[in-house]
């Protein structure tokens, strides 16, 4: 009988060698992933004592009880049989059980050119458990290869409860204090920011489109091809500054930070610059 089991340094390798078998950049970004966050909340699938699969997520500081669906893959002279989406059925009562809100996963649209989309049948698998397309980044990974990003509700009708319920607005203080290339991109940046407190009357309230032009030309100028900033939905500062700067509403990721107040996704196309 299948069993799925909280996984623990010594499956190390061979968790990492399933991943691998599907992709080796993967392979390399979940062993790294693996020894700096831990296997906290991490499992792997044992059919008559072999791991044939690996799964689990991360918590989202911040959040309501949301997630992320972290390494999710199985032993290729497995597939076919249910064990996919068993493992996954099971990791969802897990959640389920632990008074999760939702869990979110991203998904490559890659096509290889001798093998096809060899993402598509996990994303079917994705969707056949519930998981629903949220948010479309186009050439996200690399030119040609766009980042799907799908999310699941983990507790009976949220769903269904009113799609934006009376959030207060904020206004903080924020400021940019870095960039750096997305893992497993080619190219796709982000910038990185911080919240200040002050009780000042007067004065800068937030980043402006200034502080926008000189993080896009840093990016630019290390070779970057992409921006993709994201914000929570709750905080109405944010959109002039961005708008005028180039960028461009992606979409959003519905009740991420918690009911109500959604992820909203932005992305700027270095090469309108």
């Amino acid at each position: 009988m299948p069993e799925l089991r909280a996984m623990c340094f010594a499956d190390l390798n061979n968790a990492v060698k399933i991943i691998q078998a599907h992709d080796e950049d993967d392979g390399e970004a979940a062993e790294a992933d693996y020894r700096d966050a831990g296997f906290d909340n991490q499992y792997v699938l044992e059919v008559d004592g072999n791991i044939v699969g690996v799964t689990g997520y991360r918590d989202v500081p911040g959040t309501d009880q949301c997630h992320w669906l972290s390494w999710t893959y199985l032993q290729q002279s497995s597939q076919g049989q249910g064990l996919g989406k068993g493992m996954l059925l099971e990791l969802i009562e897990k959640l389920r059980s632990e008074n999760a809100r939702k869990i979110f996963v991203k998904v490559s649209d890659y096509e290889d050119p001798e093998l096809g989309k060899i993402y598509q049948q996990a994303l079917q698998v994705y969707q056949g458990v519930g998981f629903k397309e949220e948010v479309v980044s186009n050439d996200f990974y690399d030119e040609g290869e766009n980042q799907i990003i799908l999310g699941l509700y983990l507790r009976d009708d949220e769903d269904q409860l009113e799609e934006d319920p009376a959030v207060s607005e904020e206004k903080p203080i924020i400021r940019f204090d870095g960039l750096f290339e997305i893992a497993e991109t080619d190219g796709a940046y982000t910038f990185s920011w911080i919240v200040k407190e002050t009780k000042k009357l007067f004065g800068k309230r937030n980043f402006s489109v200034g502080d926008l032009q000189v993080g896009l030309e840093s990016v630019k100028n290390e070779g970057g091809r992409k921006v993709f900033l994201t914000f929570p939905s709750n905080l109405p500062l944010i959109h002039s500054p961005l708008q005028t700067a180039g960028f461009k509403y992606v979409g959003q990721l519905q009740n991420y930070y918690e009911h109500g107040v959604h992820e909203y996704h932005f992305t700027h196309d270095l090469n309108d610059l």
